[in-house]
């Protein structure tokens, strides 16, 4: 049996309708219980190290970031370099916690260097999860014999 590449289980998500793509800063509505994958991409250049990414999703109070749903990424492997190298990784977040409602923030960093990689996006999910109905009217009305 032959392993499936990331890549190709990726192209095989999207085709079958089951992974949407949303630039950053865009809105991405959810239902509660959904997977939202938080992609990242970085440059770097110094010694050779392993990093792990972390991502959030939660609401900003009063400047805190309040995490209601939250996960760690595959560690990352830097190579040693004198020139910026680029990366780019995502990390997988389960949204059971997040109550249905609008307009919550995510953010990104890299556990071993939070200062330099913190980055946060504000009002850009929203959770559906409560049921919504629209142009519910009669359309007919007979006599039956």
């Amino acid at each position: 049996m032959c392993a499936m590449s990331e890549e190709q289980a990726e192209r095989i998500l999207r085709q079958a309708g089951l992974l949407t793509d949303v630039p950053a800063g865009q809105k991405l509505q959810i239902m509660q219980g959904d997977v939202v994958r938080v992609s990242f991409a970085f440059d770097y250049r110094g010694p050779a190290q392993s990093v792990t990414p972390y991502a959030s999703i939660g609401k900003i109070t009063l400047g805190i970031f309040d995490e209601i749903a939250y996960a760690q990424g595959l560690k990352k492997t830097l190579s040693q370099s004198y020139d910026w190298l680029s990366y780019a990784g995502y990390v997988d977040i389960n949204t059971s916690n997040c109550k249905p409602e609008t307009n919550y923030d995510v953010y990104v960093k890299l556990l071993e260097y939070p200062s330099q990689t913190y980055v946060k996006l504000v009002d850009v999910i929203d959770v559906l999860g409560l049921a919504e109905f629209r142009n519910f009217a009669i359309t007919e009305y007979v006599k039956l014999v």
